[in-house]
């Protein structure tokens, strides 16, 4: 019988702690959203990107897929100026399609703030046409980047080399970004 008391007393206890932290969370967020708060709405973000993709190591077959991993660079114009520098994975499917993911570092600016910012994205493209759709997220910036996140939908064409590029790219880019205190 001690035992069952107790263990009500001790869910009754447990129950408490965590009303009392989530009216002290709903009374911290409340007070961003009172004037003078750092944070602000989300704002548009559109902008161009131009990627170099380099082989970072040989294809690798894996079933009926081909396996590629990429070291990219770049440059990005608009909302997020500045330059990247990451890797990515292509998963190549025998019909052609191709699902990868990649996470690259930001080193820019947006607006007048300057600083890195770390972006991971995914998608789908296709081999025979070199067109993708991705998805990014930018997050864990540093300096005045620091606070900032962008959710993006990217869409671009990858192609013929360039100098010091395997395989090169451009493309467009359109979402939100939001600067959290």
């Amino acid at each position: 019988m001690y035992m069952k008391i107790n263990c009500w007393f001790n869910r009754n206890r447990l129950r408490s702690h965590l009303r009392r932290c989530f009216c002290a969370l709903a009374i911290a967020g409340a007070s961003l959203t009172l004037p003078g708060a750092e944070a602000s709405g989300p704002e548009p973000a559109s902008g161009g990107f131009f990627p170099c993709f380099n082989f970072a190591g040989p294809p690798r077959q894996v079933g009926e897929n081909l396996i590629i991993r990429f070291n990219v660079t770049g440059t990005g114009t608009g909302t997020l100026t500045g330059s990247f520098d990451g890797t990515e994975m292509d998963v190549v499917h025998p019909d052609g399609s191709i699902t990868l993911e990649g996470r690259l570092v930001f080193t820019g600016s947006v607006g007048t703030r300057t600083g890195t910012l770390l972006v991971t994205y995914n998608g789908i493209g296709n081999i025979n046409t070199g067109h993708e759709n991705l998805r990014g997220v930018g997050r864990q910036g540093t300096l005045g980047l620091a606070g900032l996140h962008t959710e993006i939908t990217l869409e671009g064409n990858v192609g013929a080399p360039s100098p010091g590029c395997a395989i090169s790219g451009a493309g467009t880019y359109t979402g939100q970004i939001l600067f959290a205190p």
